[in-house]
């Protein structure tokens, strides 16, 4: 046998002696006796009532041996508990299994032992009555007959300890259940109805002591008229022919006052079947009796306005199945009073919204969670119209749902205006929304969507804020929040994104909606794309600025140009051509600018409108180039500083006689990265140029002036023998756009 197994046993033996509760008891008189005779009888000076433990024996009763406890390591026992009923060991000294132990080899040098198992019913040995001696013994078989029956009685007198003592503590346990039941009135009677025992619970309730009540007979409980009717005797002979009987109705308290009881009699019998008596079991159930009378009352009142009700009325229980609808639920369809099954109601909503509304309401009988759908309901006469059904969970005080309440209201008007409202704002130009009373939005037109490219899951309550342009959230949701809490007109502008990406502006503006008592339940609001507008009022700010900005700069530049004309001029009828042919060639280059908004000019354009006063040679002014937009600086630069190089060859230079010609180039070059700008004046046929001029002219300083600070642009003249060079050069980038002096 292993360990494992032999060690189960040993769990098993001492928890079958752990029942007796016998160890480390004080002497008993029987016990003793036993001892006493066991010694008698096989005429040996130590006899023992021994229990092996958990590593020790101890001695219930013992003669000669002086001590109540010894090791189980030199115990005789704890192999006598290994026989099956008994030991015999003459001589312990011819015994292997005792060589060494000191109760043989030293003192008191024992040498006989006899045991007699002590077994439980389920066979597990718990010690043994046993005899002991200093010298070598045997025992007749008288002996041996008799110590086991001394062995056997010992267990009858364990086991009439332990049913003792477990009777007892039923018997207090039962007490203790009984007193501690102080809300039930507990009592037992004998078969003739006279009180036996009588709880704390009885006590408290009917207010009389168990001395007072004990050997009374039961009918004082009882009202006189029920006492008159014979109903305690009633319960009595049904619990007796049925096992139990119901006990309801009033009865009497020690000061006379009547209560309702609720409860039941059952019969009290003998193993054999005898009546001995009867057990009573009632409760206080008047707060419970007129609560249930109110609420049934109420009920009654509730259900017969359910009944009247001019909406649908349901109820359903834990599991959602539907357990009952009103009158008008069956005048509406024509179903059968009491049809309210699933195929019932399922089969008169309309096809379309079946699968849905059976989904949403199942999700919410699983969940327990509010239940809200909108459907077509089927009249009696087949036609449909729209209901709102909503129910919600009723609950215990525990929490436990218990039922469903639930209403079917019309709301087929309402939706047919929301239909029609709903295709106007479908067809109208502008984004529509609504807005709670809270400000979270609860709806957007299709435009919203096709425009942002958004769901609704993306954009409701508040996810349409991520399309507002970051710049332009914060004062939204300001204008927005102020709007709502002071219950005005809300009016902003910002920036949406749109699908692709990209962002327009939109005038947002919404007014609040209000009910017949003036208060606000929700918003009704509208995006309008005003990016187009948007732009065309920055241009025109800008072209406005602009303006202001060039007339100021043509002035100062019209005061330049009258300056330097008239300051040294000799000749007044000359100075005035000069003058007027100068204020013509500005002229033409703001009527190009003007045609394009001031915001570019082609470069031929203003090169054929600078060189228009010298129409009569034009055709021996050579021109050529790519086509270049200039901006609005550069092209009244480049017109002045054209009329001006044009003006003096026809006075002095190339076209002065009838041979001369001029060359006009420009191109763009691209250099280290950059694109450059770049312009030649060339003349040859003229006069000849046999020494550089003394002094620089007003048209070369306006040349200068014009083009080197309007665009940062270097000028070079070159009076070569063969007739002036004039070359312009500018990043193109300053050509074409405002000209940054700081950076240049």
């Amino acid at each position: 046998m292993d360990c494992a197994e032999t060690s189960e046993r040993e769990s098993a033996r001492l928890r079958a002696l752990d029942r007796y509760r016998l160890l480390d008891t004080p002497r008993e008189q029987d016990f003793d006796e036993i001892a006493e005779a066991a010694a008698e009888l096989c005429d040996t000076p130590i006899a023992v009532v021994n229990l092996v433990g958990d590593g020790r024996q101890f001695f219930k009763a013992e003669v000669g041996l002086g001590v109540r406890e010894t090791p189980l390591e030199s115990s005789f026992c704890r192999h006598a508990i290994l026989e099956e009923d008994f030991l015999c060991i003459p001589d312990a000294t011819n015994d292997p299994r005792f060589a060494g132990n000191p109760l043989v080899t030293g003192d008191p040098g024992l040498r006989f032992y006899a045991g007699a198992l002590l077994k439980t019913a389920e066979g597990q040995p718990l010690g043994t009555v046993c005899v002991l001696d200093t010298k070598p013994h045997d025992l007749t078989e008288r002996q041996r007959r008799g110590l086991i029956r001394l062995a056997r009685q010992t267990t009858a007198q364990m086991e009439l300890r332990r049913a003792l003592r477990e009777q007892a503590e039923q018997r207090l346990l039962h007490e203790r259940i009984l007193d501690s039941a102080i809300d039930y009135a507990i009592l037992a009677m004998d078969p003739q109805g006279r009180i036996t025992r009588w709880n704390t619970g009885a006590e408290r309730i009917l207010g009389w002591t168990e001395s007072e009540m004990l050997g009374r007979p039961v009918e004082a409980l009882f009202t006189p008229e029920d006492r008159a009717a014979g109903q305690p005797e009633a319960e009595a002979a049904l619990a007796s022919e049925q096992g139990c009987a119901p006990s309801e109705g009033w009865r009497l308290r020690k000061d006379g006052t009547r209560f309702w009881a609720s409860g039941e009699v059952t019969p009290l019998k003998a193993e054999d079947g005898t009546l001995v008596g009867f057990l009573r079991i009632l409760r206080d159930r008047t707060e419970h009796r007129a609560a249930q009378a109110a609420l049934q009352e109420s009920e009654l009142r509730y259900r017969s306005l359910v009944e009247v009700s001019p909406q649908v009325v349901w109820f359903g229980d834990a599991a959602g199945t539907i357990t009952y609808c009103n009158a008008y639920w069956y005048e509406y369809t024509g179903l059968p009073h009491g049809d309210a099954d699933e195929a019932g109601w399922i089969g008169v909503i309309h096809p379309d919204h079946r699968a849905a509304t059976r989904a949403t309401w199942l999700a919410a009988a699983t969940s327990g969670q509010f239940y809200e759908a909108e459907f077509p309901l089927r009249r009696a006469d087949g036609q449909y119209r729209w209901f709102l059904s909503r129910a919600r969970p009723v609950r215990d005080a525990a929490g436990v749902l218990r039922s469903w309440i639930g209403t079917c209201v019309d709301i087929h008007k309402r939706k047919v205006a929301e239909q029609r409202f709903k295709t106007l704002t479908e067809l109208a130009p502008a984004m529509i929304w609504f807005g709670d009373p809270d400000g979270g939005l609860s709806y957007l037109n299709d435009r919203w969507y096709a425009y942002s490219g958004r769901t609704p899951e993306q954009s409701l309550p508040m996810g349409w804020s991520e399309a507002i342009h970051p710049e332009d959230l914060e004062g939204l949701l300001q204008a927005w929040e102020s709007a709502r809490l002071n219950e005005t007109l809300y009016d902003t502008e910002a920036r949406l994104r749109r699908h692709d990406g990209t962002y327009r502006w939109f005038l947002i503006r919404a007014e609040p909606m209000r009910d017949a008592g003036g208060a606000v339940v929700g918003w009704l609001g509208s995006n309008s794309d005003i990016h187009d507008r948007r732009q065309a009022e920055e241009h025109q700010r800008l072209l406005t600025g602009e303006l202001q900005h060039r007339i100021k700069n043509t002035l100062a530049l019209v005061q330049a140009i009258a300056s330097q004309t008239l300051r040294n001029a000799t000749d007044l009828e000359a100075a005035r051509e000069a003058f007027s042919a100068r204020l013509i060639s500005l002229g033409r280059a703001h009527d190009i600018l003007t045609r394009s908004s001031w915001t570019e000019a082609p470069i031929a354009e203003v090169v054929d409108g600078a060189l228009a006063v010298h129409r009569a040679a034009a055709t021996r002014i050579r021109v050529g180039g790519p086509s270049v937009l200039l901006a609005a600086k550069p092209a009244l630069a480049l017109a002045l500083a054209l009329h001006e190089l044009a003006t003096n060859a026809t006075k002095y230079g190339a076209l002065s006689n009838e041979n001369g010609s001029v060359d006009l180039r420009w191109h763009v070059v691209h250099e280290g990265g950059m694109s450059r700008f770049r312009l030649t004046w060339t003349e040859q046929g003229g006069p000849p140029i046999l020494m550089q001029p003394a002094r620089r002219g007003f048209g070369s300083r306006l040349i200068e002036r014009s083009f080197a600070a309007e665009v940062g642009g270097e000028v070079e003249l070159v009076y070569a023998p063969t007739g002036l060079i004039c070359r312009l050069e500018a990043s193109l980038a300053s050509m074409q756009g405002p000209y940054d002096a700081a950076v240049a």
